[in-house]
């Protein structure tokens, strides 16, 4: 229990940084760049998402290989489920009650955290540990 609570705790330092890099893509691209926002979000979720993979993998659930190809499918796929939850909320939030977008991606960052720590450590990466420890 002890240790899920710090693999918690170590995802979300990892998602505080990828949001981070996630906020500074989506502030570029629609500020600097004059991307529509839902567009901005999604390269900015890519992004962010990325980063997330190789740090969480190394960082939070001390996966080795984390340069597995089926490891990425299973993590992009997880993520692609939330981006497109997260983006149909986006815009509702955004063109629904006329929430800032920068803001609304800040509530839905914190209702997603636990969401996708539950969803990688049962899919991406637990499937993963499966798989090496029957070899």
């Amino acid at each position: 229990m002890l240790e899920r609570a710090r693999q918690l705790l170590r995802f979300a330092a990892v998602g505080l940084l990828c949001f981070g890099v996630a906020t500074a893509v989506l502030a570029a691209l629609c500020e600097l760049g004059g991307v529509n926002y839902l567009l901005a979000y999604i390269a900015s979720f890519v992004v962010s998402n990325i980063v997330g993979y190789f740090l969480n993998g190394h960082y939070t659930f001390q996966h080795q290989g984390v340069l597995d190809y089926r490891g990425v499918s299973r993590y992009m796929l997880v993520n692609l489920s939330l981006l497109t939850e997260s983006s149909l909320l986006l815009k509702w939030l955004v063109d629904g009650h006329h929430i800032w977008y920068l803001g609304a991606s800040f509530i839905l960052a914190a209702v997603n955290t636990p969401v996708s720590f539950c969803a990688h450590r049962l899919v991406t990466y637990r499937l993963a540990t499966n798989r090496a420890s029957s070899y």
